[in-house]
């Protein structure tokens, strides 16, 4: 097995796990958090299935996991195909493609790392708060909450967030199903190299 292979493997495979991974994040998992409660008698279904301490909790459990797989993951796959576009910098592609190996796979290596300004450009404001809501107790709980004292105006911002956290969390899902987007079009792209190569 070649350099190239294993480099295209790496790649391409890569790629989809990360991609495959983000959007079971998006398509079940937040889904999941989310989902209502059940009214017992009549099926009927209620704003909220669970706190929303407990739901911005839950995901930034889920958050701080695919931080520590994901990113780093697209970043192999794309030193891979980093690695194949200087590689392949003067190997001509079919000319149906009528473009370099090189271009092709240093398209693969920046999409696929889009996610990293895709997250820190559009998907930061939504963490933050989720981030904030999550820890926004833990002081508090770490010092003792007895005869903590929360006045009225700090309760009706607290029931403000509160509210805001199931919306919070869908419209992150939604975000990241996005984001998994720039990671498909590294694999396809990828994919379709390893095809036309052969």
């Amino acid at each position: 097995m070649t350099d190239i292979v294993v480099a295209q493997m790496i790649g391409t495979l890569g790629c989809g796990y990360v991609a495959g991974g983000m959007m079971g994040l998006s398509l079940v998992t937040i889904p999941v958090l989310v989902i209502p409660a059940r009214h017992p008698s009549t099926g009927a279904r209620k704003t909220s299935g669970t706190s929303a301490a407990h739901l911005s909790h839950q995901w930034l459990n889920a958050y701080n996991r695919g931080l520590s797989i994901y990113p780093p993951t697209a970043a192999v796959s794309s030193l891979a195909n980093a690695y194949l576009a200087w590689v392949l910098r003067d190997a001509p592609a079919p000319t149906a493609v009528n473009y370099s190996w090189g271009s092709i796979y240093a398209t693969a290596a920046v999409i696929t790392m889009g996610i990293m300004p895709w997250t820190f450009l559009v998907m930061w404001p939504t963490n933050t708060k989720l981030m904030a809501h999550a820890a926004r107790d833990d002081a508090a709980l770490a010092e003792g909450t007895k005869g903590m004292v929360v006045n009225e105006q700090e309760k009706a911002k607290r029931a403000r967030d509160d509210q805001d956290v199931p919306a919070l969390v869908e419209k992150w899902g939604e975000l990241n199903f996005y984001r998994s987007l720039f990671v498909v079009a590294g694999a396809v792209i990828g994919f379709c190299g390893v095809v036309w190569m052969e």
